[in-house]
């Protein structure tokens, strides 16, 4: 796994690459665009304005990078809870704006059926860097052939974003609480534990997708390898485990899977909080 200060040299580095070649696009096209329509200001004003509602909306470079991992996680029979993109949240539940620093994208999988399940996983994780790229290539060509086109033009601004994604992305590094899509495929090819625990959750969810928690093998759930507690794959494992026991009428493991479900709450997200917040103790309430 490549160490967090390589990873972010190389991060830094290819970002300020981007930005560079994202300025000369700017100066290029908006003077090329400007020689077109006679007008500089209405180039640049449009070019900007077009720009900023994306960036705070829906942002083309990360829009393609979750649309490869959806495209593929298609072919590949997953579903998708919660797709964000940009500050945008896509849920069953609804479409949520979130105002924070650093909106990117992440897109959550839940499989359908519990076979097959590495080289689905693998897939799907590919698809979110292949597309990135794609689009970053697409675009520049398309840019260097049609110049004076304001709809490419527009579109190739993000180009070299989508292309830092799609290489930052393929890099094997761990980040804050979870892993890039390189780590991902590298953790499926040297099975490490916490691709174990990934894919006992992932079989766990594909079970339960036809059937209940007593089809669910208990040592699936409960003969994992430690992992750490920031881990993504870790906590859903605790909700597994709790809704088994509660499933069992094991009142005593239950409460064990939710007070350590509370011990990582700094690790949860919103709904996950709100989630524990309303649930009372089985020991207490079987008492």
């Amino acid at each position: 796994m490549m160490r967090r200060r390589t990873y972010s040299v190389i991060s830094v580095t290819l970002l300020a690459l981007a930005v560079l070649v994202t300025v000369l696009l700017v100066v290029y096209g908006a003077y090329t665009i400007a020689n077109a329509v006679r007008s500089l200001q209405i180039a640049f004003g449009c070019v900007f304005g077009a720009a900023a509602i994306c960036y705070f909306l829906l942002p083309p470079d990360v829009l393609a990078h979750e649309c490869g991992h959806m495209a593929c996680g298609v072919l590949t029979g997953m579903r998708f809870p919660v797709v964000r993109i940009g500050r945008l949240e896509f849920s069953k539940t609804g479409v949520r704006y979130r105002l924070r620093i650093g909106a990117a994208g992440e897109t959550a999988i839940v499989p359908r059926g519990a076979k097959r399940m590495r080289l689905r996983v693998f897939v799907t994780a590919l698809g979110g860097p292949l597309f990135s790229v794609a689009y970053g290539v697409t675009m520049l060509a398309l840019f260097w052939l049609y110049p004076a086109a304001p709809a490419i033009f527009f579109f190739a601004l993000f180009a070299p974003l989508s292309l830092y994604n799609g290489i930052v992305a393929l890099l094997p590094a761990e980040l804050d609480g979870s892993r890039t899509d390189g780590a991902v495929m590298r953790g499926i090819i040297r099975q490490d534990a916490e691709t174990d625990v990934t894919f006992r959750v992932l079989q766990a969810q594909g079970i339960l997708t036809k059937g209940t928690y007593a089809d669910v093998p208990r040592e699936l759930l409960f003969g994992a390898p430690v992992v750490r507690e920031d881990c993504r794959a870790f906590s859903a494992l605790l909700f597994l485990q709790y809704e088994y026991a509660k499933f069992h009428a094991d009142a005593a493991g239950a409460a064990a899977a939710l007070s350590r479900l509370r011990s990582i709450e700094d690790y949860l997200t919103d709904e996950e909080r709100a989630f524990l917040a309303n649930e009372k103790d089985p020991a207490v309430a079987g008492s």
